[in-house]
């Protein structure tokens, strides 16, 4: 008897574990890996994305519902890829048919409509730390920061954190016009610190010191 427990519970768990998810289900870590994967082969996103240096900058569940299917729920499941291409300032999304493990739409997005995300707030950041003219704003001692990946808890509040924000060039004589640069926000012992002060060109991946404010 205690083996037929065992059994059944392993059976159980194996069940669960390879349960498909639901249409409106979030991606799985594994879909993510597939959809981005599909992406990256196509041929048209491989054309857009080209030979320049390129970031990907989510990839996301979409619901789609298709044409001749009866029903309010989604059919199938899809997956939303964007990146970024840093030389021609261009965003390229594709539509990813998780089932088909193939990319049904490629289109060209323009590159002040792509958003920042983590990873390239936190490059910015190491960007930033090793420049010396960052360093002498901190009176030659940095302190110990981390990038805010979510809002700050009470936990949070006296750390030491970095946020981001994307910066957009208003006119050609701008640095940041057609670059893609983000604003640094630095908090310690729950204050902003050298507010407006340092930007990272992530296209030259150089860094800007501005007057502040």
């Amino acid at each position: 008897m205690r083996w037929c427990l065992v059994a059944l519970g392993v059976f159980i768990v194996a069940a669960t574990t390879n349960a498909q998810p639901l249409p409106l289900d979030p991606l799985t870590p594994e879909e993510r890996e597939v959809a981005t994967s599909v992406a990256q082969a196509d041929v048209k996103v491989r054309e857009l994305l080209g030979g320049g240096r390129t970031r990907r900058i989510y990839t996301d569940f979409i619901a789609v519902k298709r044409e001749g299917v009866r029903g309010d729920e989604p059919s199938g499941r899809y997956a939303d890829v964007l990146f970024y291409r840093y030389d021609r300032d261009i965003g390229v999304r594709a539509l990813v048919n998780l089932i088909a493990r193939s990319v049904i739409d490629v289109v060209r997005v323009n590159g002040q409509s792509v958003p920042i995300n983590n990873e390239e707030v936190e490059e910015a950041a190491r960007i930033a730390l090793a420049d010396p003219r960052v360093l002498r704003l901190f009176g030659g001692t940095i302190p110990p920061f981390r990038v805010a990946t979510r809002p700050a808890t009470r936990e949070d509040v006296e750390s030491a954190r970095i946020e981001g924000l994307r910066l957009l060039g208003s006119s050609a004589d701008d640095p940041c016009f057609r670059h893609r640069c983000i604003l640094l926000f630095f908090r310690v012992n729950n204050r902003y610190v050298n507010v407006n002060r340092v930007v990272v060109d992530m296209t030259s991946q150089s860094v800007q010191i501005r007057g502040g404010g």
